[in-house]
């Protein structure tokens, strides 16, 4: 078992995801409960091909019990394709109205929030201020900033194995955030001083979702409810730190937790290890929505828009990939345009992946069964459809772009 499986999975598909794409072949009462596209011009037939082929090889690397994808690409067909099932126990196929756990997709939402409340004038928080107006006996709390809570560069350290083993001793747990922050202050820290490194951990959007309570004066489910999941439309989505996940749904195997079985099914255990880094429930037509309002700004302003693909903390080892102020970043490192912004999510027996393009608009999404005993199985989903969506999704342009694109 690898130490932490959400540092893991989140980091490590950053890149991965730059490139990938998905199709599908949904139950045909699945696909005939969306919108008609008819108006719309279809998907080329042979990329539709490479994409199913992709698809079957992916899948079947991921030892996944069942995966769902989706591409959208403006001005074409969309594509949604499943494979496997959703329950182990009935056989139910995977279905793209069924909900569950997306894990550090998560981030991209409390990190928006953040920075819509930043750019409001009633709210007193900026990005330079420091932790210890509101948390003064956290670590370095008087060096570190909302700005490296947000691109992880704060130096907290990951709990990792230790989180992973309390998740297997309680699993229907649900700590109060004052808990999870009191874990991450005991962590020890990464070492490069506070603004310094790179060091994905939970505790940083656990203290900013502590920061936001505070400061708003609302709870973190209500922000999350009003600034970004009822105005995106976003209908089968909620903040879910119980972990409850409502029919139709996806049940989760997880290969985490031996002692509980081998896979367990996870789709009754809470998200409460994870919080503010990791607590959402949603389907894949919400994170397409979710992906579209992300990519057009999200109610941000445009100088926070800015500063969200600007403020980067590089990943060690990977040309061109950072994390901005709350998501994974690519950029082309002859121009410096912004080429994919993205983020995984792992939580015990769920992946996800959520993506958007900013040279084409598309919008990428992945919603999978199975962690693998590692937290990145769909990761072999993404690697087998990655070389088929390259042109698609990242376009033809070598020109420079404006900030933070054109």
């Amino acid at each position: 078992m690898r130490n932490s499986m959400w540092a893991v999975a989140a980091v490590a598909a950053v890149t991965a995801v730059m490139l990938s794409g998905c199709v599908a072949t949904a139950s045909d009462a699945d696909i005939a409960d969306t919108p008609s596209t008819a108006s719309t011009p279809s998907l080329d037939p042979a990329l539709r091909e490479q994409l199913e082929t992709a698809l079957d090889e992916g899948f079947e690397a991921s030892g996944m019990p069942g995966v769902i994808v989706g591409v959208w690409i403006p001005g074409e067909e969309e594509w949604v394709s499943a494979r496997g099932v959703a329950d182990v126990a009935t056989d139910e196929p995977m279905a793209r109205g069924n909900q569950q756990k997306i894990g550090s997709i998560t981030k991209t939402i409390v990190s928006t929030v953040m920075l819509q409340v930043i750019g409001e004038a009633e709210f007193d928080v900026s990005l330079d201020d420091t932790l210890d107006r509101w948390y003064p006996d956290f670590p370095e709390a008087s060096s570190i900033t909302v700005r490296m809570l947000l691109n992880h560069s704060s130096g907290t350290g990951e709990a990792g194995r230790a989180q992973v083993d309390r998740i297997c001793s309680a699993p229907h747990a649900v700590p109060t955030p004052d808990e999870l922050i009191a874990v991450g202050a005991a962590t020890p820290r990464a070492d490069f001083a506070p603004g310094a490194g790179f060091e994905y951990a939970n505790t940083n959007y656990f203290l900013l979702g502590g920061i936001l309570e505070q400061v708003t004066g609302e709870e973190l489910a209500t922000l999350i409810h009003d600034r970004i999941t009822e105005p995106f439309g976003m209908e089968r989505s909620r903040f879910a730190p119980d972990g409850e996940v409502t029919a139709p749904l996806t049940h989760g195997y997880s290969d985490f937790c031996p002692e509980l079985g081998q896979p367990a099914d996870t789709v009754g255990w809470s998200n409460g290890e994870s919080w503010a880094g990791g607590g959402m429930v949603s389907t894949l037509d919400d994170l397409h929505a979710w992906g579209e309002a992300l990519g057009e700004g999200a109610g941000v302003t445009p100088e926070l828009q800015v500063a969200r693909y600007a403020e980067v903390a590089p990943i060690p080892g990977q040309a061109g990939a950072a994390y901005g102020l709350g998501t994974g970043l690519v950029s082309d490192v002859e121009t410096g345009c912004v080429l994919s912004v993205s983020h995984a999510g792992a939580e015990p027996g769920y992946g996800s992946n959520l993506a958007y393009y900013p040279a084409t608009g598309a919008v990428f999404a992945i919603l999978g069964n199975g962690d693998g005993g590692t937290g990145d199985a769909t990761a072999e989903v993404l690697n087998a459809l990655a070389p088929v969506l390259r042109s698609a999704f990242l376009g033809s342009s070598t020109e420079p772009c404006a900030a933070p694109w054109g």
